[in-house]
């Protein structure tokens, strides 16, 4: 506030002053002073005013949080924000001062779309939602014989949810049902036939229902399958129909032949041989009036793997097994020791199963190979030789401790085992090379005994008296 002329005066006179514009929203007072006397000026704040980020939202049926940023024309200007139907709540932001956020949520609607509002600083936002419409039907496909017949079908839905439903094939014809809103159900007709088998096609609340209608010339065949042996033979499928409706058989594979029945009127039979099958289990058809019989054959495959046995040094090295069976015969081959490496693990046909065996460090081992199901043995030899002294120890009844010199001719490995609970190893239970073998014998309150203490695989005889 400032004065607009001379701040001094004689007499009668009057003092003019200007008031700037309050841009501030709380109000302010100031005064003007004349000699003695005060006179008191107020003046009133800014109105508050509010902008908000959005003034419409669209949320899919799921519903979710939305964030609605607030602007105000000064820091203390304060606002609220309410909702105004109850599916819509608010989060965080019920009440603000100056600029600030207000977060809602809105719940997942299970019924048709709908739209509410939530008032911020004042203004109104508008919530949209998206349907959350479910449909279901009561089935996706009908089969319906030639004389065909009306069908109904069950729709579920929320209230409120519209749907429709609409044949795409002019032999189906919709009776009931073209429209709907939730729960209801679609009549539909199927036209009796007197040709092939044939599908049609509805739509029921955007569900595709499938209408499958048989030949009008119902035949029928037995079995829809046959399993042969590997030998081969011959089979029979029986076909059954009216007199008038003509059918045939034809093969689809090499080594199945039509012996007898190649095509009839109504009811008949068709004859089929089946060649010997010296390879892999296969598979194959005929078709009989207009059906698929399968033909599945058991394999002839068989194996034979040589040698069966071999023997390998202590210091390792390669070697094959050979297969013999017919081509196409599908084989595996698996080690069944961590120290023989297969090259390759299958094969097909005649072949070869090439191996490796790593140097031998330990006593001798046995290991197996399994070559399409047949096994194979690996013996292989140590590349050490052990000697023990002295041979053998004996003790009394009363027992005591003996010690066992494990002489190697190599730097092989070695473990040493009781094989008796009254025999204790003490120390040396494993090692390289020569070494000491300490044990422990327990007193004999019975008869004379034997232990064996296996060392390198090679059983050490510990003898003890009796009472």
């Amino acid at each position: 506030m400032t004065l607009s002329s001379s701040a001094a005066g004689q007499g009668d006179g009057s003092i003019p002053f200007t008031v700037i514009a309050n841009a501030d929203a709380s109000s302010r007072s100031a005064g003007i002073n004349v000699n003695d006397q005060r006179v008191q000026i107020s003046q009133d704040g800014k109105p508050c005013e509010f902008t908000v980020s959005s003034n419409r939202e669209a949320v899919d049926g799921t519903g979710g949080n939305r964030t609605i940023e607030v602007r105000a024309s000064a820091a203390q200007c304060g606002w609220t924000a309410a909702s105004q139907v109850s599916w819509i709540t608010i989060v965080s932001g019920r009440e603000g001062v100056g600029n600030g956020a207000v977060t809602f949520h809105v719940d997942a609607v299970t019924g048709p779309s709908r739209a509410g509002a939530i008032t911020i600083a004042g203004q109104t936002v508008q919530v949209e939602q998206g349907t959350g419409c479910t449909y279901a039907i009561g089935a996706d496909s009908f089969s319906v014989d030639p004389t065909g017949g009306d069908r109904q079908l069950t729709v579920t839905a929320p209230l409120g949810c519209a749907w429709t439903s609409e044949s795409k094939s002019a032999w189906i014809t919709v009776t009931a049902g073209n429209a709907g809103s939730g729960p209801g159900v679609v009549s539909f007709r199927v036209a009796p036939t007197d040709g092939p088998a044939r599908t049609g096609l509805l739509t029921v609340a955007g569900r595709t229902v499938t209408v499958t209608q048989s030949v009008g010339c119902n035949l029928s065949i037995n079995p829809s399958s046959l399993s042969m042996g590997a030998q081969g033979g011959t089979g029979s499928i029986q076909v059954d129909g009216a007199p008038g409706c003509t059918w045939s058989a034809t093969s689809s594979n090499a080594w199945i032949t039509i012996s007898g029945g190649a095509g009839g009127d109504g009811r008949g039979q068709v004859q089929i041989a089946v060649a010997a099958n010296a390879g892999p289990a296969r598979t194959g058809s005929i078709v009989v009036a207009g059906r698929t019989v399968t033909v599945a054959q058991a394999s002839g495959c068989t194996y034979s793997v040589s040698p069966t046995t071999q023997d390998v040094s202590g210091f390792g090295g390669s070697s094959t097994a050979g297969v013999a069976t017919a081509s196409g015969c599908s084989w595996t081959a698996t080690s069944g020791a961590d120290w023989i490496t297969l090259a390759s693990s299958s094969g097909t046909g005649p072949g070869q199963v090439s191996f490796s065996v790593a140097p031998n460090v330990t006593p001798p081992r046995t290991g197996t190979l399994t070559v399409a199901g047949q096994i194979v043995t690996v013996n292989q030899a140590s590349q050490c030789t052990w000697q023990f002294a002295p041979p053998y120890q004996e003790f009394d009844a009363g027992g005591g401790s003996g010690a066992i010199l494990v002489l190697v001719s190599g730097a092989c490995s070695w473990n040493a085992v009781s094989t008796t609970d009254w025999i204790g190893i003490t120390s040396g239970s494993s090692g390289v090379s020569n070494g000491l073998v300490q044990f422990t014998v327990a007193p004999n309150t019975g008869s004379a005994r034997v232990g064996i203490i296996s060392i390198a695989n090679q059983s050490y005889q510990v003898r003890q008296g009796g009472r």
